[in-house]
C-alpha cells in the first residue's frame, strides 16, 4: 500500500469539506492499492495530485513537505516486506495564468479523459475535477451523461468537479443525477448539490429527498436544511411522527443544519425518545445550534429525563435571546445555565 500525505506552509484551509455536526470529524487519506514491478537499474515514475486539507486558490509560493510509506519486496524471497519511508520537500509558484496558458495546460488532461488506460483516464478527471475552470464543464458533463460508458470512479470525480464549477447548468445536472439513475451516483451528486449551498435549490432537494431512500434521503434532507433554513423545519418535524429510528436520526441531523430557533423545541422533545441513538442526535443538534449542553447526557433513559427538564427550562428562559449557529462555527459546548 502506498499512501501519500501532503503539507503545504502558509496555505489556508480547504472550505469545501462539508460536517453534518459540531461532532469530530475522522480523516481519511487516499491511497493506492497495488503492487509495481521495477527491474534492476529501471525507474517506475507516477504522476501525483496535490491534494489535501489545504486550499492553493492564490498566487504565491508554497512549500511542500510529501510523505509515504512504500512497502517494498524482492521478487521470489520469503521475508516480510519492509517499509520505506520517503520525504521529499519543494516549492511550488502559482501565479495568474496569461492568456490562453490555462487551456493549453488542461488540454492534455482532456484528451486523457479518452485514453484506453483506466489510471490514466481516472488521474486526468480527478485532476481537472479539482479546481475546474469553466471550459472544462462540457467534458465533465458528457462524462455524467454517459455513466455506462466508463468507469464510477470517473463518473464521480466528474460529479465532483461539477459541485465545485457551482455553475447554473453544474446545478441543473446534479439536481437530474440526484433524482434519478444509480444510487451509487445520486449520493455524490446529493452531496456535491449540497455543497454548491445555493438557497435557489432549496425546493429541489426536498423533491430530491422525498424521492430517495434510507441512507441517500436521510442524506438529502439534511442538505435540504442547509439550503432552506427556516423553510426545512415544518417539513422535517412532519416527518418525524412516522419515522423509524434510522430516519430520525438523520432528520434530528437535519434540524441542527437549520440554524432555525423553530427547530429547538422538536429538538428538545426528541430527547425523550426511547432510541439512545436518536436522542444522542439530538443532543448533537442541540449543542451545535447553541454550542451549549446538559449535565446529564442522553445516555439512559433517565439521564435523558433530566436533560429534557434541563433544556426546557432553559430554553423557556431563552427562547427568544439565545444566539445560534451553524456547523461552520463549531466551539466546545458550554454547560447550560
Amino acid at each position: 500500500m502506498r499512501q501519500w500525505s501532503f503539507e503545504v506552509d502558509g496555505a489556508p484551509p480547504k472550505k469545501d469539506d462539508i460536517h453534518f455536526s459540531c461532532e469530530p470529524q475522522g480523516f481519511a487519506g487516499s491511497c493506492l492499492v497495488g503492487a509495481h514491478e521495477i527491474q534492476p537499474g529501471k525507474k517506475y515514475l507516477q504522476r501525483l495530485l496535490l491534494d489535501g486539507p489545504f486550499s492553493l486558490k492564490s498566487p504565491g509560493i508554497y512549500h511542500i513537505r510529501a510523505k509515504m510509506e512504500q512497502a517494498i519486496k524482492r521478487e521470489g524471497s520469503n521475508q516480510l516486506p519492509a517499509n520505506l519511508s520517503v520525504e521529499s520537500e519543494f516549492d511550488l509558484t502559482l501565479r495568474v495564468p496569461r492568456e490562453g496558458e490555462l487551456e493549453a495546460a488542461y488540454r492534455p488532461f482532456l484528451n486523457d479523459l479518452n485514453d484506453p488506460d483506466f489510471e490514466i483516464r481516472y488521474f486526468a478527471a480527478t485532476a481537472i475535477a479539482q479546481h475546474p475552470p469553466m471550459f472544462v464543464e462540457s467534458a465533465l458533463t458528457k462524462i455524467v451523461d454517459n455513466p455506462g460508458t466508463t468507469i464510477a470512479n470517473i463518473v464521480i470525480a466528474s460529479i465532483v468537479g461539477l459541485g465545485r464549477l457551482a455553475t447554473p447548468g453544474a446545478r441543473t445536472k446534479l439536481i437530474q443525477m440526484s433524482s434519478a439513475g444509480s444510487e451509487e451516483f445520486r449520493q455524490p451528486a446529493i452531496a456535491a448539490l449540497g455543497g454548491i449551498g445555493n438557497p435557489a435549490d432549496c425546493e429541489a432537494m426536498l423533491d430530491i429527498a422525498s424521492k430517495n431512500q434510507l441512507y441517500t434521503q436521510g442524506e438529502a434532507y439534511i442538505f435540504a436544511a442547509r439550503l432552506c433554513r427556516e423553510r426545512a423545519v415544518p417539513v422535517v418535524t412532519g416527518l418525524l411522527a412516522n419515522a423509524d429510528n434510522q430516519l430520525s436520526i438523520y432528520l434530528a441531523t437535519a434540524l441542527g443544519n437549520t440554524s432555525a430557533r423553530s427547530a429547538m423545541a422538536p429538538l428538545i422533545d426528541l430527547l425523550g425518545h426511547s432510541d439512545k441513538f436518536v436522542r444522542r442526535a439530538a443532543d448533537e443538534s442541540l449543542a451545535t445550534l447553541t454550542h451549549r449542553h446538559s449535565q446529564y447526557g442522553v445516555a439512559t433513559v433517565e439521564s435523558a429525563e433530566k436533560s429534557h427538564l434541563e433544556w426546557s427550562n432553559w430554553f423557556a428562559a431563552n427562547a427568544e435571546t439565545a444566539i445560534l449557529y451553524d456547523t461552520s462555527q463549531c466551539a466546545e459546548p458550554k454547560p447550560l445555565q
